[in-house]
């Protein structure tokens, strides 16, 4: 019986030792995008090709501090996504160019075991809780089912359904992709919705009263964090509507996940340190590499501060007494100084060198821009703003290869509606002014607020300046 046991353990330990078990555990940005290529026959007949991108850049984030947030997803990763349709190659038979570009918003979570919990839904990202994990240990052929969700808009009308699906996962092994251990998965579901009013999505739209059809998916994830860095659909799939439009699309869906380029932080906060006030920054945002002990270090503006900095007894920071910012000479040992002093006054950002401020978020370096001036209630930027706009260009084009959200805010005077509207319309304004200066109009994603994000006291004439702002993040 002893060695009945022996051999039982020996052999679960064998199994544990070459059997794989996935889980998530992703937590930094990415960018996911979403290519559509399908066949698109309307009522049997052929009728062209449906064929447009839609990408995202996706943050990390933290869960909100709220009672009503379920103490579970407390748990799980939490992101902030602005989604936008990169390119729709047909719509009412005309190409569509690249250019600016109105973001999307959404919020969700992931679990370790793949699941999406969403938050805030406006139809993206249009694959929920998939590929979705197993518990148990995996060996090559093994299957397990999960459930997941769909959205779609077949019509492109802006409203989106969602279709609960049953995905059958079958694990194919480890493989290397790209220099990199990867896991692959292959997924089926059959496409079977509105044969029950339980299965029916109560906002989606009403006028769809059936979709049928097949998938068949192959999926590579990172083996490391279970992250899905690529999925190919093969889509067979019909959707029938309340007037007799069938609509059959055959064609695949293509997901990837990418990463965007880190910015050379060192090189972009020495020219911003120049025309912007860093708002408590950490070490990291503003390492400086100093050649040698008789470099200058940038001049900053005026603030509080001692002169001095200290960091790890590498060297000092010698100031002129009116900032504990980059301000005088550097005295030490050639290393990296890393200066910790903020060139903001104690009296907040009002006194911010040329009004601008840059701040460090999860998702890069944002440069906010305080008291941006407009005509009233227009999103024509005065020409006063020129020179602002032409130093932020150029702290721009020093991250080629990024992308900027820009974020519009207004002041909150109790007109909601026009104020998000306003936002929006400003935050293209600024992208425009800037794509005069020389930025690639499609690197652009604007995003508004309106009033709902203030920074200051909307009761006074200068609180109310500062919330009229526009926030640029260098997206990384």
């Amino acid at each position: 019986m002893k060695r009945l046991f022996s051999i039982i353990i020996a052999g679960f330990a064998l199994f544990s030792a070459f059997s794989t078990q996935i889980t998530y555990s992703g937590n930094r940005g990415y960018t996911l995008v979403e290519r559509t290529n399908l066949r698109r026959y309307i009522n049997g007949k052929y009728s062209g090709l449906t064929s447009r991108e839609v990408r995202s850049f996706i943050s990390s984030s933290s869960a909100p501090v709220s009672n009503k947030v379920p103490s579970a997803w407390r748990r799980a990763q939490w992101y902030d996504g602005n989604f936008y349709v990169m390119e729709e190659t047909l719509r009412n038979s005309k190409s569509v160019a690249a250019g600016i570009h109105e973001a999307i918003p959404s919020v969700f979570n992931i679990d370790s075991d793949g699941k999406m919990n969403m938050v805030v839904d406006n139809g993206y990202p249009t694959f929920r809780s998939f590929p979705s994990y197993t518990t148990q240990h995996l060996v090559p052929g093994d299957s397990w089912k999960a459930e997941a969700t769909r959205a779609v808009d077949p019509l492109n009308k802006g409203v989106f359904t969602r279709m609960p699906i049953q995905v059958l996962y079958t694990f194919a092994g480890e493989e290397m992709y790209k220099d990199e251990e990867v896991y692959r998965i292959k997924a089926l579901w059959q496409t079977n919705y509105g044969f029950s009013n339980f299965m029916r999505d109560p906002k989606g739209d009403d006028s769809l009263l059936k979709a049928t059809g097949g998938h068949k998916a192959d999926i590579i994830v990172r083996k490391s964090t279970g992250e899905a860095i690529l999925i190919v659909d093969n889509v067979d799939e019909i959707f029938a509507y309340s007037d007799g439009l069938q609509i059959n699309f055959k064609g695949t869906i293509t997901l990837f996940t990418e990463y965007p380029p880190a910015v050379d932080r060192n090189k972009l906060l020495l020219f911003l340190n120049r025309v912007a006030s860093v708002k408590t920054p950490s070490e990291k945002a503003v390492e400086k590499t100093v050649a040698a002990k008789d470099k200058t270090v940038p001049s900053g503006g005026s603030g509080s501060g001692n002169g001095k900095t200290d960091s790890a007894g590498v060297g000092k920071v010698s100031g002129n007494g009116k900032t504990g910012s980059a301000v005088g000479t550097v005295a030490g040992n050639g290393n990296t100084v890393a200066v910790t002093g903020s060139n903001l006054s104690k009296n907040g950002d009002s006194s911010a060198k040329n009004n601008l401020v840059v701040e460090e978020t999860s998702a890069g370096l944002r440069l906010s821009i305080r008291d941006i001036k407009f005509l009233p209630d227009s999103d024509q930027v005065l020409a006063s703003e020129s020179a602002r706009l032409d130093e932020i260009a150029q702290a721009l084009k020093l991250a080629p290869e990024n992308q900027f959200l820009i974020e519009g805010h207004t002041a909150s005077v109790g007109k909601p509606a026009g104020e998000q509207k306003l936002s929006v319309e400003r935050a293209q304004a600024i992208a425009r002014e800037l794509s005069k200066r020389g930025i690639p109009a499609e690197k652009f994603i604007c995003k508004g607020w309106g009033g709902n994000k203030s920074v200051a006291d909307n009761s006074t004439d200068s609180g109310r300046a500062q919330n009229r702002r526009v926030e640029i993040t260098i997206l990384e």
